[in-house]
This record gives C-alpha cells, structure tokens and sequence, in this order.
C-alpha cells in the first residue's frame, strides 16, 4: 500500500499524470521519488527473499470455514487493487506504445468499486458467524435470515431521511448494516454462555477486540463513501454583495470580498454567512491568493466541517464593477466518516497485533529452535 501511494505521488509530481497538483511538477523531484520506490518495493522483496522458506502451513480447512472467507476476501481486495491499479496506468501505456489517447474516469472507478466491494461486505458479514477450520450453513442459517432483515430495515430507514431515494444508496447503506450486524452478533455470540462481565473481558483475547473494531469500521467506511458519493452537491454561483444562494437546506450569503495582504502574497477575501432554518452555522473567509515568487493565483478554500457534514466555498473571479464574484459551494454529506472508518480499522489493526497470543506463539517457536540446534549439536 505505501508502495502504490508513493507510485501515485511520483506520477502526479513528476508531471507523468496532468492533475491540480501540475503547479508542483519537478523532474528532478519525481526522479528522487521514482528511486525511493525503487528502494522500498526492492526492500520488500528482498525481505520476501529472506522470509519465504518460513512460511509454511500443515493446516487444512474445509471450503465451509472462515479461512475461506478469509481468502475470498483477501482476492476480492487484490483483484480490486489491480483494476484500480490499471485504470490510472492504462492511459500512460496507451500512449508509450502509441495506441493512441484515453482517458479513465471516475465512472470506471465507481463501477468497478461497487462491482467488487458489495460480494467483499457480503462475504465478511458471513465470514464472520463462520467457525475455524469446518462448518455447515445449516449452523448460521437462522442469524443470516435475521441479520439480513434488521440490515434491510435500518437501510430503508436511513435513505428514507435522506433528500432523494436512491437504490445505490439502499445497496450501499444495506451493506454497511450487513456488516454492523454481523460484528455486533458474532461478538455476543462469545459471552452467550458466560455472559458480559469484567472477567470475561479480561480473559477475551486482545485480537478479538481488534478484528470486530476493524470491522465496525468498514460499516463507518461504507457508509461514508455511499453518502458522500451520492448526495454531495455543488454549484457555480454569482453573487453580488448582499446577496444569497440556497442549496438544499443550507442558505449562502456573500457579504463582499475584501483585499488582503500577506507575508509573500496578495489577493481578495470573502465573506460568507451560512445559515439554517434561518439560524447561522458557519462564518466563511474563502480567500483568492497571488504569490509574489510565482504570481500564480492560488484558491484557499473556507471549510466548515462537522460530523455529518462539510461545507466548503471557494472563491472564483471578480465579475464587473458592482462587486460580483463567481463562487463555488459544495456540500460533502458524511465525508468525515471516510477517514474516520479507515482510522477506526487501523486502530482495529494495531490492536489485534499486540495480542499476547502471537508473541507466546514466536516465544515457543524459538525455544524449540534452540533445543533442536542443542540436540543437533550436542
């Protein structure tokens, strides 16, 4: 993964790729970025290298288990990391062989993401009810069917509060909840018996903790991309001073751009009030910059952000001599649950590696290397 994001910054910053970040396009910074990849992906493998005849497995599982699910999981991710892989690299090799011009777009992306995330949200909803090693769908027939019906409710009644129906709303919504509902079952499932008490905690295995926070935070991942992908508005505005734009629930008023001055750059400021049912939520200063050193303008963007929702307004150009500027709105509904999800798997992640269980595991692996080395020495 570091890997791929540093391949996505040298194509960008080299000038490989036209993106926005064009204004800090460097051959010789993109030649320092293209060796340090090569360091990194060549360390991998040569650590790879190293570590291969170690790794091996006398274990067997059926194909009804969660080593399966597992597997199936683990290929739908590289199959989707590969697609998404091509489709940025494909418009630079259609054009080093001289194929001729193309470029790929965010409906590809979206395609092939929902196309391949919806089995992965399945397959580790059931996954997760799956027993090590051999089981039977006859066993978790009863809390799929279940799962399934509360996950259904909760997505309807979710895009029910949403402005618009939308069915990829309901798909992608059903398979968050799928998720949630899966985790929160399997993890009650452990204390059924001996139900949820202090010493039960303490004795659960830290990797268990981690494997159902990482999951809990696909649900808060899926739900942030599903929300922000769908419902996320913007718009181009002209606004003279005193005047206002309303966008969905929320109300815009341009109060004027004032010049600035800054330590290496001059530009304009604006002022913008937005208001709800005629109560005000955010004050925004969106500035337009012009360095000195490049007098390439620059758009600082005001962000309002918030749990549910970011507000952002950008200024645009002066238009005549009565104080009109164009601006630019966006409403970003659930964008912050993006981040938040992939930091709540991370922290699902981490503390799954600090169970004590596989530091027990390396302990004894050693001391059996040691008697063997003193055995064959001895």
């Amino acid at each position: 993964a570091f890997s791929l994001s540093l391949l996505g910054t040298f194509l960008v910053r080299s000038g490989v790729l036209t993106s926005v970040h064009s204004f800090a396009s460097d051959p010789e910074r993109g030649l320092f970025i293209l060796v340090f990849l090569a360091l990194v992906v060549g360390g991998s493998l040569i650590l790879f290298t190293l570590r291969a005849p170690q790794i091996r497995t006398i274990g067997r599982f059926d194909l009804v288990s969660r080593e399966t699910s597992l597997l199936v999981n683990n290929v739908i991710l590289i199959v989707l990391t590969v697609s998404i892989l091509g489709g940025t690299l494909f418009p630079i090799i259609t054009v080093a062989l001289e194929l001729g011009k193309y470029s790929v777009g965010f409906p590809f992306f979206n395609f092939v993401f929902v196309l391949l995330t919806v089995p992965l949200a399945i397959v580790l909803g059931i996954g997760q009810l799956l027993r090590w090693k051999q089981d039977n769908f006859a066993r978790i027939q009863k809390p799929l069917v279940i799962n399934a019906a509360i996950s259904i409710v909760l997505a309807l009644v979710s895009v029910a509060l949403m402005p618009s129906f939308s069915f990829y709303a309901f798909l992608g919504m059903l398979m968050a909840f799928w998720v949630a509902s899966a985790t929160i079952y399997s993890f009650m499932q452990r204390y059924k018996n001996k139900g949820i008490t202090a010493a039960s905690l303490r004795s659960t295995p830290v990797g268990f903790y981690g494997m159902h926070l990482a999951h809990l935070g696909v649900t808060v991942f899926c739900i942030g991309i599903t929300l922000t992908s769908i419902y996320s508005s913007e718009e181009d505005v002209l606004l003279k001073p005193g005047e206002s734009y309303t966008m969905g629930s929320y109300v815009y008023r341009f109060m004027g751009a004032n010049p600035i001055t800054g330590p290496n750059y001059r530009g304009y400021q604006g002022d913008i009030v937005v208001s709800r049912n005629d109560i005000v939520v955010a004050l925004m200063a969106p500035q337009k910059r012009n360095y000195f050193s490049s007098n390439n303008p620059m758009t600082e963007a005001a962000i309002d952000a918030g749990l549910t929702r970011d507000l952002f307004v950008a200024l645009g150009e002066p238009r005549g001599s009565d104080g009109a500027w164009t601006l630019r709105l966006y409403y970003k509904p659930f964008i912050r649950w993006i981040w938040l999800g992939s930091v709540i798997m991370a922290l699902g992640g981490l503390l799954a590696t600090l169970d004590k269980r596989y530091r027990r595991f390396s302990e004894a692996k050693a001391m059996k290397l040691a008697t063997n080395t003193a055995v064959q020495t001895g």
